[in-house]
């Protein structure tokens, strides 16, 4: 009898084993292949749907009138545009379903100007050219790729504007405002008010078309909160934080002087 005894948990031992690898293959797999591909999946397919909805108000813009123009779109930018805090959903997402020509990006989070111009090469041609940067600019003075000075910065942009125009002759270039940011010290405030003030004023006297969201932004978060819209102190979430910085675009273009296009 103790032989058979010692034959069936000899047995036993090999089926218990097994089970307790195979249930803990099926749990890595769910964790780490089904779990990310069905999130994904669901990321990829939610709506991100404009702030409010397109209105009609939001079409009458040079800006939107280039969307639907059939030309191509590159995105410049840096984690906002990248989506690095919403799992690869962009600033633009919402404005993607009314773009009718290709739409092309380079950005990478942490990015200030002087990395787009380091990255020149690899900027892809387009037609029509968004560029969202100057967040970390402000906000990391004295990161080894920040502008320092407001001075700096613009004279940053001018050399990304040669690069864009020498890569895509002809092409048009909007300037995005450096995105908002809350909660932060005056001295960030002031900065920042600086470095939007400086890009404008630069924007004028070139072919450069310049769009501040910054405005609308502040708006709809002071009185609706920044819970519902923001990560943190300047990245927007998904889907209401992107929602909302579109929309911020779109209102801001409205203000495009028809001479300055």
């Amino acid at each position: 009898m103790k032989t058979e005894n010692s034959k069936t948990k000899n047995i036993k031992a090999p089926v218990v084993l097994s089970v307790i690898i195979a249930a803990l293959v099926i749990g890595a797999l769910a964790v780490y292949v089904i779990y990310p591909a069905v999130h994904k999946h669901q990321v990829d397919n939610r709506s991100y749907p404009v702030y409010g909805g397109m209105t009609d108000e939001l079409k009458d813009s040079e800006l939107f009138r280039d969307m639907q123009s059939g030309k191509s779109f590159c995105f410049l930018g840096d984690s906002i545009t990248h989506g690095s805090l919403t799992e690869g959903i962009h600033w633009y997402q919402p404005l993607i379903p009314y773009i009718k020509g290709d739409i092309k990006e380079l950005s990478h989070g942490g990015w200030a100007v002087k990395n787009l111009i380091d990255e020149g090469g690899n900027i892809p041609e387009a037609d029509i050219y968004v560029i969202a940067i100057g967040i970390n600019d402000i906000l990391f003075p004295n990161d080894e790729d920040s502008a320092h000075t407001s001075e700096d910065f613009i004279s940053r942009c001018s050399q990304l504007g040669d690069i864009i125009t020498s890569r895509s002759p002809g092409a048009k270039i909007y300037f995005i405002a450096p995105w908002s940011f809350i909660d932060l010290d005056i001295s960030f405030v002031k900065r920042g008010d600086e470095f939007r003030n400086a890009l404008e004023e630069w924007c004028a006297d070139t072919d450069y078309i310049y769009i501040n969201p910054d405005p609308v932004i502040q708006s709809v978060i002071a009185e609706e909160g920044s819970d519902k819209y923001m990560c943190n102190d300047f990245h927007p979430n998904a889907p209401d934080g992107v929602g909302l910085f579109s929309y911020a675009v779109l209102k801001g273009a409205l203000n495009i002087k028809e001479d300055a296009v």
